[in-house]
Formats: structure tokens, C-alpha cells, sequence
């Protein structure tokens, strides 16, 4: 079965842990989103996840940081911050049992100046082979989240150059909403084995608004299928609520996913 899973954040978590370890089989920190957590208040929320989520039988992924993040810039000073960053998210990450963390793809398409594609891939290239044998050594895998991305085609051309088990694909529907004319259900074709981890929300096609599904305008019948069609992944794939804030909009992905019986 696909797992059904929560984007929390600790202060949000800690009101009432219990509702999302008996609802979700799957729980995505995101506190290390933020920089000064990464290092200020890094103990503290270790130590108050580690303690809550101690009857936790489920799954859990950690995404990293991306606020003046960017690990496929030319200047190898940038990249060596992305690089010391996104190392000690992996690393808190994995004392708390992450499986899996979420990096941005930092691909941006109004670069549209010759090259910038292959200078791209280069770049994220440089990174990515300094940052997966510790990934492969922690055994957390990166799921390279579309962004600005206009296709999926700049993410494939990177995730077909490492054929890595340990680099994937997260697919966030309302960041397509906002900034493809593609289909999602292209997407999902384009992205094939490489698709692991997708974050559900909505908006109305302008503002990342990360609404609960079904109050934006996206489509999302394209569920239906997908969920027939990969039943048998054994938890491989997780579908991640990330519509912030409360245990109302938290019900609200959970009655919206009963419609597909997921």
C-alpha cells in the first residue's frame, strides 16, 4: 500500500503527537528547513521528537534546508555552504531515523541564457557526487523535489546521470500547479521509478498557498488512478499532507483521501 504521510513541524507536533502517529504511517520533519534550527535549536528538537515519537511504528523522512540554499551555483563557496548544510540536516536527519530527505532541485528556468541547462547539471553533478556516498553511508535516500521546474526533464537528465538508488524524485503537486502547463499525470510518466515521495496541496495557480485539496483549483483525479495503478509498491511511494497548521486541515487530507479509499 502507499503510505499516507504528515509534514510536521515540533511546535505544531508536540500539541498532540498522538493524533499523528495513529493516523499517518509516515512523518516529515521540516524544522531543518530553517537555518538558525538547523544549528541554534538543532539539540532541542532532536531531543523532543526523539522522545515523542519513541511509539512511533511508521516511517520518517526529514527535507532539508533550501532557504539561501542553492547547491547547484557556480561558486564552490555557495556550494560548500549547501554542502555543510545539507550534510548536518542528513545527519539530525538520521539520528532521529530518517529514512529519506527532501532537497529542492534548485533548478531555475528564467535562466534562459545559452547553457545554463548543462552549466546545471554540471554544478548539481559537482554536489551530488560529494554529497551521496554519505547518504549511501547514512542509507538515507535524496528525493530531488520539483521547484520552478517547468518539465521534468532538467531533474531526469541529473537523477539518469548517478542511476543511484539513493537519489529519487519527489513530486509536489501545487509547486506544478503554479509553474507547469504539464499535466501531473505527465509528470508521474516522465518521472517513473525515479517517483517515490510526493507532497499534496493546493492553491489557485499563482501562490504557493498549501491549502488542503479541494480548495484551490487543482485536479487531482489523477489520485485515482495512480493509487490503483501502484497499490502493490509495499510503502515504497508516500503521499505527504503539507497543508500546514492544524489537526482541521490534518482531517481535512484524510476525509479527501477517503474518496480514494487510500
Amino acid at each position: 500500500m502507499i503510505k499516507k504521510g504528515s509534514g510536521i513541524s515540533f511546535d505544531i507536533f508536540q500539541v498532540n503527537p498522538c493524533f499523528y502517529r495513529d493516523h499517518y504511517e509516515h512523518l516529515e520533519i521540516q524544522d531543518f528547513i530553517l537555518l538558525e534550527n538547523l544549528e541554534k535549536h538543532a539539540g532541542e528538537i532532536v531531543k523532543g521528537y526523539s522522545k515523542l515519537l519513541e511509539p512511533f511504528k511508521g516511517t520518517l523522512s526529514v527535507h532539508g534546508p533550501f532557504k539561501e540554499i542553492l547547491l547547484s551555483s557556480a561558486d564552490r563557496h555557495v556550494q560548500n555552504l549547501a554542502h555543510r548544510c545539507l550534510s548536518r540536516a542528513l545527519l539530525l536527519g538520521g539520528e532521529l531515523g530518517c529514512c529519506l530527505m527532501v532537497v529542492h532541485s534548485c533548478f531555475n528556468p528564467k535562466m534562459q541564457y545559452a547553457g545554463y541547462l548543462e552549466s546545471w547539471l554540471d554544478h548539481a553533478s559537482w554536489f551530488w557526487d560529494r554529497l551521496l556516498p554519505l547518504c549511501e553511508r547514512q542509507g538515507v535516500v535524496i528525493a530531488l523535489e520539483n521547484i520552478f521546474d517547468r518539465t521534468p526533464g532538467p531533474m531526469i537528465r541529473l537523477l539518469n546521470r548517478f542511476k543511484s538508488p539513493f537519489l529519487r524524485a519527489c513530486l509536489d503537486i501545487g509547486h506544478v500547479n503554479i509553474f507547469s502547463n504539464l499535466p501531473i499525470n505527465e509528470w508521474i510518466y516522465s518521472l517513473g521509478d525515479y517517483l517515490v515521495h510526493f507532497h499534496i496541496h493546493d492553491n489557485h495557480g499563482l501562490n504557493d498557498e498549501h491549502l488542503p485539496p479541494g480548495q484551490g483549483n487543482i485536479n487531482f483525479a489523477w489520485l485515482a488512478g495512480y493509487l490503483h495503478n501502484n497499490n502493490d509498491s509495499n510503502g515504497k511511494v508516500v503521499l505527504v499532507n503539507e497543508t500546514f497548521g492544524s489537526i482541521k486541515t490534518e482531517r481535512i487530507f484524510l476525509n479527501f483521501l477517503q474518496q480514494f479509499h487510500a
